[in-house]
């Protein structure tokens, strides 16, 4: 029984523990694109490397994108997908953004610009297999625009 116990603890403690932020490696663009009425549906493509010596799972992310300091809208990844301990993955993540009020309009004159301020404010859940954990987060960027465009 102590034994147990002994490894109950030691597995808290060691999903308690700090991780390196995962790299983003390469950004390969988006594809799969689908619009109904204010929800956009694309999949973003890239390689994901993952520092850590523990397999990380991301099981939900809820974040509000603002852009040049107004709000676009909502964006959700409500799939599950792993980032294996020590290495590089390719991945392509279906997100879902349901757009605000005049969103469309705001994208298209994005695109007359070379690149726009990027705010990612929201909350990721991740962790282990067992135990998860939920990180608030905000990133900023400035990202160029000709990615808007579609082919």
């Amino acid at each position: 029984m102590k034994v147990l116990l002994a490894l109950v603890a030691l597995a808290l403690f060691n999903s308690c523990g700090s991780w390196e932020d995962p790299q983003l490696i390469s950004y390969d663009g988006l594809s799969k694109f689908s619009i109904k009425e204010k929800v956009l549906k694309v999949n973003l493509n890239g390689i994901v490397e993952n520092p850590n010596s523990k397999t990380i799972y991301i099981y939900n992310l809820d974040t509000d994108v603002i852009v040049n300091g107004r709000k676009l809208g909502s964006l959700a990844i409500k799939e599950r997908f792993k980032l294996p301990k020590k290495t590089s993955t390719h991945l392509s993540i279906p997100l879902v953004i349901s757009l605000e009020k005049g969103a469309m309009f705001k994208l298209g004159m994005l695109t007359l610009k070379d690149s726009a301020d990027f705010v990612f404010k929201g909350n990721m859940i991740g962790g282990g297999r067992i135990l998860k954990k939920s990180v608030p987060f905000e990133v900023e960027r400035t990202l160029s625009t000709k990615s808007l465009i579609l082919p």
